[in-house]
């Protein structure tokens, strides 16, 4: 399935990346305005490609950040989890010892009752 995943991926972008390059070569010399924040930062002559990439580009940025959150989420949660287990294994071992314990502990009173 991550295969598949992967695959359909880069077939995607290969295919998006194809689409802009057709794009770009049939307006080559086409010019347009890009308006980024109305009132503040607005270019006049444009080539039309790079107003068709730069939606790609802030959406590529975009979405590296949130997956690189989403990545140190995953380990946080990983590195607790594997805390809880370390826990919870050493919870095992203490009860699994327990009744040798109980038993030693018994044995020796009884050692000592027999010793008075």
């Amino acid at each position: 399935m991550h295969n598949l995943l992967s695959t359909l991926k880069w077939t995607l972008i290969t295919a998006m990346i194809l689409l802009w390059l057709g794009l770009c070569l049939m307006n080559r010399e086409e010019v347009c305005s890009l308006v980024i924040i109305p009132g503040y930062l607005a270019f006049q002559r444009v080539p039309l490609s790079v107003t068709l990439i730069f939606p790609l580009l802030v959406a590529f940025v975009v979405f590296t950040v949130v997956g690189m959150l989403d990545q140190v989420d995953h380990f946080l949660q990983a590195r607790e989890l594997k805390k809880r287990i370390r826990d919870l294994e050493q919870e095992v071992t203490q009860l699994r010892n327990l009744p040798i314990r109980e038993s030693l502990l018994s044995q020796r009173t009884l050692q000592e009752e027999n010793r008075t």
